[in-house]
């Protein structure tokens, strides 16, 4: 199954959650849902090891803080989750906006050493950190790009019809279409090439899918 392959299929089983109850446990931190029940990590997991015969997944590590080159602290929290696509481990920032701040994330086969997977994912979100793609304008109010390269990601916008056009976060933080304009204001007339990419890093040796729970 392909990288985007993936997102489709995880999408629907994991999304961050208003705050309601898990419905197995009553823990008020639910962050996933599986057939329009509403759960928490340990409890989902639970869940798709009993319908599938994989072990549950070990408990995340405890989150790290990360220090970004203009100084600004990062917490940063683990996430593990089985998706029908293999194990993932994702590392987020905590105590921001729904969809801001970083997020890497790292998928692995079903039987990955998950330990293997979080170094990976840590080692991901301390590169990811420690770049900067935008600098303070010398001339002017906003943003400037700091080398010849940007990049960020696409986050639904809830104040925009339909969601989008999508708010762009860069470096952690969101800019507007109208601040990123600016931000490349220096390259006119120069020629661009924009990629996109999945959110996920494919660390996979194979594409196994399970059968989850339906209905």
């Amino acid at each position: 199954m392909s990288r985007d392959a993936h997102s489709l299929a995880a999408r629907g089983l994991r999304r961050r959650l208003p705050a309601v109850a898990c419905q197995d446990c009553e823990r008020p931190d639910t962050s996933a849902s599986l057939n329009n029940v509403e759960l928490c990590d340990r409890c989902y997991d639970r869940r798709i090891a009993a319908h599938t015969g994989w072990p549950e997944l070990p408990d995340p590590p405890a989150p790290i803080v990360l220090i970004s080159p203009d100084g600004r602290r990062h917490q940063m929290r683990f996430r593990l989750w089985r998706a029908p696509t293999g194990v993932e481990v994702e590392v987020e920032e905590d105590g921001v906006a729904v969809g801001e701040g970083f997020h890497v994330a790292v998928l692995g086969d079903h039987d990955a050493d998950v330990a293997q997977l979080i170094a990976r994912a840590t080692t991901a979100a301390e590169e990811r950190v420690s770049r900067r793609y935008v600098e303070p304008a010398g001339n002017r109010a906003g943003w400037q790009v700091k080398d010849m390269e940007i990049a960020g990601r696409f986050v639904w916008d809830d104040d925009q019809p339909g969601g989008h056009p999508y708010r762009v976060i860069v470096d952690g933080r969101t800019l507007t279409w109208e601040e990123l304009g600016d931000a490349l204001e220096s390259f006119e007339g120069w020629e661009f090439h924009l990629t996109i990419v999945d959110r996920v890093e494919d660390a996979r040796t194979d594409a196994d899918i399970l059968s989850f729970p339906n209905g």
